[in-house]
């Protein structure tokens, strides 16, 4: 979850000198209160189903290449502590040209995030009021977010630490009534059994690699630590730690929440109706019945301040673009006088949301699309980690081959085999809108004799 900063005005850029009060525990806090907790449960159906019930262990490889590469972004935020983006680590280490690339691939996750929100919001909404279809519901959340952005209302930190403790807290009750049910003969009738860990009769590679590519979705926005670097009291050491225990805490919850799922539902992959809502079959089967009706009113809460907060996020990134001439001033540097907002880029960033009503029986290929920027941010940002560390500044000692060429390489490999196991049309659509950069590359830099334009991400 972010921040949402409505209002924009010429002087968005100025530097603003900050208090350094935040002290480690709440720069995790900050960072767990992007991961909502309850986004185990938005990909629960579909993921248990895809690897046949070997979430935990599509986990467990997920939450390893996040805490490396949250350790690469660590090393590089100390090496640059005011850039704060993959595609700038790329520009400085690498090559300008290529971190204009990869910029330009995650600019795609920016667009695309309150579209994963929305159909969450939409699928959940259906399940409970099936008069109404996925995709209406899905306009409804559009034009609730949007007329919130554009009226301007900010939600405050409090709304974060709401959201956080509510999701967190329904996690965590989850976890004990399923403990209670499973002990009581439930499911597998045991809290110790491996083969809800892994089941080598069943496991396949390659689905467990696309299960695990998916819910990279869930880990999005850790990164959001280094944000608020300038009010951090010791950002150099506090920054780093920061990023890797927000991913451990995240992804301890995750795994535990996963696995006591597989143990009180063992033959989910196989007998869910629908897998895209899989998460409130599951909680009707734990024996305590208000549990789905809450998981509706905490989680569709969270669906749209996460919303709100991205679309705010995705508008004042256009805004800046437009206002810097890297697209039509006219159109995305335009503010309304009234509202004090980027009125026209909110309405451009509602507009592309409503890719997500082609994905109302697609879960699977809207987390797959998401997950295709990121990757590619994980990829490279530990390829700057080599190139800075290992090549630039030749840390080759035995800690500094560990450190700087051996976890940083894993890392990317890892992330590599995952790209490759994103769904076919996550990576011609994704690969499409790379194409597109690539060609306004080419333009802009006169086929790359001169430096490319700055995003603004």
């Amino acid at each position: 979850m972010n921040e949402n900063v409505n209002q924009v005005s010429d002087n968005l850029g100025e530097e603003v000198g900050l208090k350094r009060v935040l002290k480690l525990r709440y720069l995790i806090f900050f960072g767990l209160s992007y991961l909502v907790p309850t986004s185990v449960f938005n990909n629960y159906g579909i993921v248990t189903e895809l690897t046949k019930g070997m979430m935990t262990f599509a986990y467990i490889i997920t939450t390893a290449v996040v805490i490396l590469t949250a350790y690469s972004y660590g090393k590089m935020a100390r090496a640059y502590p005011v850039a704060g983006s993959v595609y700038t680590y790329v520009q400085k280490t690498m090559n300008p040209h290529l971190g204009f690339i990869v910029g330009w691939a995650m600019v795609l996750d920016y667009l695309l995030c309150p579209m994963i929100s929305y159909l969450y919001f939409g699928l959940y909404m259906n399940k409970f009021f099936p008069s109404v279809s996925v995709a209406w519901w899905i306009v409804i959340c559009i034009i609730v977010v949007s007329a919130i952005n554009i009226i301007g209302i900010e939600f405050a930190a409090k709304v974060d630490f709401v959201i956080t403790i509510l999701t967190t807290g329904f996690v965590l009750l989850f976890i004990i009534l399923c403990a209670k049910f499973v002990m009581g003969g439930g499911g597998e009738g045991t809290l110790i059994h491996m083969k809800s860990v892994l089941d080598t009769d069943l496991a396949s590679v390659n689905a467990l690699a696309r299960g695990a590519a998916i819910l990279i979705v869930g880990f999005m926005g850790f990164d959001a630590i280094t944000l608020v670097a300038e009010e951090s009291v010791n950002p150099d050491k506090d920054i780093p730690k920061a990023l890797i225990l927000t991913c451990l805490i995240a992804g301890l919850l995750f795994i535990v929440t996963s696995y006591i799922s597989q143990l009180a539902w063992p033959a989910a992959w196989s007998s869910m109706e629908n897998p895209d809502t899989g998460a409130f079959e599951l909680l009707g089967r734990i024996k305590a019945n208000f549990m789905p009706a809450l998981f509706l009113d905490v989680d569709c809460f969270a669906n749209v301040v996460c919303a709100v907060a991205s679309q705010a996020a995705v508008a004042r990134m256009l805004y800046a673009m437009g206002r810097d001439g890297m697209l039509p001033k006219k159109v995305f540097g335009y503010v309304s006088p009234r509202f004090r907002t980027p009125v026209l880029n909110i309405i451009i960033s509602a507009l592309i949301g409503l890719t997500a009503v082609f994905y109302a029986d697609n879960l699977i290929g809207a987390a797959s699309l998401i997950s295709f920027g990121a990757l590619i941010g994980f990829t490279f940002v530990n390829a700057s980690v080599i190139a800075q560390f290992y090549i630039k500044e030749h840390n080759r000692s035995g800690s500094g081959i560990i450190k700087y060429m051996l976890l940083p390489l894993i890392a990317m490999v890892i992330s590599v085999i995952l790209w490759f196991n994103l769904s076919a049309s996550a990576k011609m659509l994704g690969l499409s809108w790379v194409a597109i950069g690539f060609i306004y590359l080419a333009i802009s830099t006169n086929f790359f004799r001169k430096l490319p334009p700055e995003l603004k991400m």
